[in-house]
């Protein structure tokens, strides 16, 4: 894969502190793009998903959005009608509370 050189602006402290965990795990500091490479792909977590699916051997893809919403369960009762009896059965429960109607 062809690589793209950059430059970016860190905060110097910051950088440091990168620095040092990458020498002191092991790694020299001439592998230093490796590392920032590394840190940026653990932000993509669709690669990090395909990278897991080809290793335990799962073929296809990712679903869509529709097929998502289209697999979803459909609850038999309003969560909003649930809560609600929940809220009132506690407020029976408090001594001198009354429940606004």
């Amino acid at each position: 894969m062809p690589t793209v050189k950059t430059t970016i602006n860190i905060d110097e402290e910051t950088w440091d502190r990168f620095k040092k965990t990458i020498s002191s795990s092991g790694g020299s500091l001439r592998n230093l793009s490796g590392a920032v490479e590394e840190a940026i792909r653990s932000f993509n977590t669709g690669e990090i998903l395909a990278d897991f699916m080809e290793a335990v051997g799962i073929d296809g893809g990712f679903p869509s959005l529709k097929e998502v919403e289209g697999s979803r369960p459909v609850a038999d009762t309003s969560a909003g009608e649930a809560v609600r009896a929940i809220r009132y059965e506690r407020a029976e429960r408090l001594p001198g509370h009354q429940r606004r109607r």
